[in-house]
């Protein structure tokens, strides 16, 4: 009986929690996030990719230190100059302050002078700042790379 009370307990909060907020295909304020992003990167303007970040943003990398802050943000970007990439959301979560949106990429380039491809799933974690939306944290992990294509 316990352990069916506790069970009650848990979903009723879980419900009461996920009824502020709104589950959709990708929410709009969101999705302006990811395109601005998507841009900035494909222009090379990393300046303008990091100030999409809060300042205390934390990137995790697959297989690599955490990237801190705006600043590292810039630097790491760099190490992609000249590649492109195509973003797709899939869905996201919004609330009055937080949310977080997730989907697909496909990373394009030259890398060691042969052609790069490399696909992955990614993650965000936005925050409302006073300004805008900007991601807050942000991971992503690669399922295919693809040299010479």
């Amino acid at each position: 009986m316990r352990r069916t009370m506790n069970s009650i307990v848990v979903t009723l909060a879980l419900l009461l929690s996920a009824s502020t907020l709104q589950a959709q295909q990708t929410p709009q304020p969101l999705q302006d996030l990811i395109d601005k992003w998507e841009a900035a990167f494909n222009a090379g303007n990393y300046e303008a990719l990091a100030r999409l970040y809060t300042t205390d943003a934390i990137r995790m990398p697959p297989g690599e230190d955490l990237i801190q802050g705006q600043e590292a943000i810039v630097q790491r970007n760099r190490d992609f100059a000249g590649f492109q990439i195509e973003l797709e959301a899939y869905s996201g979560i919004i609330g009055e302050a937080n949310g977080s949106t997730w989907g697909t990429y496909k990373l394009t380039g030259m890398a060691d002078g042969m052609p790069v491809t490399i696909e992955g799933r990614w993650l965000n974690a936005p925050k409302k700042t006073t300004e805008a939306w900007r991601i807050h944290r942000g991971i992503w992990r690669e399922t295919d790379r693809r040299a010479g294509r």
